[in-house]
């Protein structure tokens, strides 16, 4: 299951000091932007610390308001 879709809360909290590829999270949001979450969810797990990037690739993400 994705980390862009709902689950239950980690039991772990976030690194937020990890130290993570500006590229590779861009990269990601920018596969959720084009509606490619399979591969976003591929290239987010190969990293180092996954679950800090797919954080920090919200930052990213465009969300059209209503």
């Amino acid at each position: 299951m994705s980390l862009f879709r709902r689950r239950p809360t980690p039991t772990e909290p976030l690194n937020l000091s990890a130290t993570l590829d500006d590229a590779v999270v861009r990269k990601v949001a920018a596969l959720v932007n084009a509606g490619k979450a399979d591969a976003a969810d591929r290239l987010y797990r190969k990293t180092p610390h996954p679950r800090e990037t797919a954080f920090a690739a919200f930052r990213y993400i465009d969300v059209e308001e209503a």
